[in-house]
């Protein structure tokens, strides 16, 4: 943020992005004797930049979302029984992008199209992002910063959306881009402009170098089912992978700051009615993609 107090002066503020819940740490600049009523005036310009500055970043960080993320241990029908559940919608088929050796994975991305009826959707994910310094203008109306919350670990994902036509689909899915130079090109075909932007800068390509790794593939498809309860605001994802197994997950949005003490509540809650809440809750995306290379 930049305050204009003459021509050829400017106060620099912080920005939000470097303001942590609040807690704005900046040295206030100091008056000596002497100083000119211009030195009074760019000091008292300032206290009103970086009280803005808080201000603003209040307002951000209350604003901050996050994802309460549950991985669920029971059969998948017990789950929908004694939770009550009810199907939401139709069936989703999932495609992932990675090589063999998790290449994008590693790097903190995810490449994923899902498929519902006759839309299609292509995301990237970035994780271990910071939600209060991620551009906004690269959030259009298909982007989205929100903390996945694994565990008692928050990890800032920004997440870029981006629906395909049938065409573009069918490119994707061609028997012959199964893998390869050939899905790399055509997965760098159908990114939007910021998907590409993000994707470069995460993985430090340059000018005429490829976004995506040439040994990629195309990896599934897995399905994947969507429970509710009528009166719960969270929603069960049953993942079944092309050899069967299958995973349960639990999710939930809400505010940030609410996330911890209603992933309590809704542990207490599951395991009341018989559901059994995995040891480990770590994302299961990595497990995922070790199924789904072999």
């Amino acid at each position: 943020m930049g305050c204009l107090i003459s021509r050829n002066f400017w106060c620099m503020c912080r920005t939000a992005a470097e303001v942590r819940l609040g807690h704005y740490r900046a040295a206030r600049p100091t008056l000596s004797r002497g100083v000119t009523a211009f030195q009074k005036c760019a000091v008292a310009v300032w206290s009103a930049c970086a009280s803005a500055a808080f201000c603003a970043s209040g307002a951000h960080a209350a604003e901050l979302q996050a994802e309460i993320q549950l991985n669920l241990c029971s059969d998948p029908a017990q789950v929908v029984q004694r939770l009550q559940l009810a199907q939401e919608g139709k069936l989703t088929t999932v495609w992932l992008f990675d090589t063999a050796t998790q290449d994008l994975y590693r790097d903190g991305l995810r490449l994923r199209l899902r498929e519902r009826g006759k839309r299609s959707e292509l995301t990237l994910k970035i994780a271990g992002q910071n939600c209060l310094q991620t551009d906004p203008v690269l959030l259009n109306a298909h982007g989205k910063c929100e903390a996945d919350l694994h565990g008692d670990a928050f990890d800032d994902v920004v997440s870029l959306t981006r629906s395909l036509d049938a065409q573009a689909r069918a490119a994707l899915l061609a028997p012959a881009v199964g893998r390869g130079a050939p899905l790399a090109a055509a997965l760098s075909a159908v990114l939007d402009t910021n998907q590409r932007a993000l994707l470069a800068r995460r993985r430090g390509t340059t000018a005429g170098a490829p976004l995506i790794p040439q040994d990629i593939a195309r990896l599934g498809p897995s399905t994947v089912r969507a429970y509710r309860h009528a009166k719960q605001p969270y929603v069960v994802e049953v993942w079944t992978l092309p050899g069967g197994e299958k995973f349960v997950e639990l999710s939930q949005k809400l505010r940030r700051g609410a996330a911890l003490a209603r992933r309590s509540e809704i542990q207490q809650e599951v395991a009341a009615k018989g559901v059994v809440i995995c040891a480990d809750q770590d994302s299961q995306a990595q497990r995922k993609l070790e199924l789904l290379v072999e």
